[in-house]
C-alpha cells in the first residue's frame, strides 16, 4: 500500500511539471556525451537488453530450465501486466518524451530503431513512467531473490541491471531521471 501511494504522488509531481529543473540539466548532460562511436554503440546494445522481445526471450529460456521454471514463469506474467499497466499509466501521467535526440557518432543500419516504451499508439508520445525500468526492476527482483538463496553477492548484484537500464534511457534521451524512479517503483509493485 505504501508503494502504491508512492507511486501516485510521485506520479502526480511528474505530471505537474515539478521535476523539470532536476531532470532537464542532466539530459542535457547526457547529451552532451554522445558522440562517441564506441561508447554509444555500448550504450545502445546495453538499453536495448531492458527490450520487451529481449527480455521475453530471457523469460522463455529460464522457463524452459527446470531449476528455473517457476521464476521464469513468473517473470513472463510479470512482463505482461508490466506492459499493459505502463501502457495505460504514460498517457495518464502525460509527460512528453525529452526534446533531445539521441545521435549516434556510429552509422546504424537503415530501418534501426530504439525499441519504445510503449506498444499502445497513444503512450507513443509519453515517457513516465519508464517501462524498460520497471521490466528491470522486476528481473532484479525475482532473479536476485533467486540468486539469493544461493548466493548473496549475486542476488545484490543483479541490482545493477536495472541501475544500467536506466542510465542507458537516460543516454539515449528516451527518458528524464524521474521517470525511471516511477518505473522502478511500478516494478517492484507488481
Amino acid at each position: 500500500a505504501a508503494l502504491v501511494a508512492a507511486f501516485i504522488v510521485f506520479s502526480a509531481v511528474v505530471a505537474s511539471g515539478a521535476t523539470r529543473g532536476f531532470d532537464d540539466p542532466i539530459n542535457r548532460y547526457a547529451k552532451s556525451l554522445q558522440g562517441h562511436p564506441a561508447f554509444d554503440e555500448a550504450m545502445l546494445i546495453m538499453t536495448t537488453m531492458g527490450d520487451v522481445a529481449t527480455l521475453f526471450v530471457f523469460a522463455i529460456i529460464i522457463t524452459a530450465i527446470r531449476r528455473t521454471r517457476n521464476v521464469g514463469l513468473i517473470f513472463l506474467l510479470t512482463i505482461v501486466i508490466l506492459a499493459i499497466a505502463v501502457m495505460y499509466l504514460k498517457p495518464l501521467i502525460g509527460r512528453p518524451v525529452p526534446p533531445y535526440q539521441f545521435s549516434p557518432a556510429l552509422k546504424l543500419p537503415e530501418n534501426f530503431g530504439i525499441e519504445g516504451d510503449s506498444l499502445w499508439p497513444l503512450a507513443a508520445g509519453f515517457s513516465s513512467p519508464s517501462g524498460h525500468m520497471s521490466r528491470a526492476t522486476a528481473l532484479a527482483f525475482l532473479v536476485g531473490y533467486f540468486l539469493y538463496r544461493r548466493s548473496r553477492t549475486a542476488g545484490y548484484a543483479m541490482w545493477a541491471f536495472p541501475v544500467m537500464i536506466g542510465i542507458t534511457r537516460v543516454y539515449v534521451q528516451q527518458h528524464y531521471p524521474t521517470d525511471l524512479v516511477g518505473g522502478f517503483l511500478i516494478g517492484v509493485i507488481i
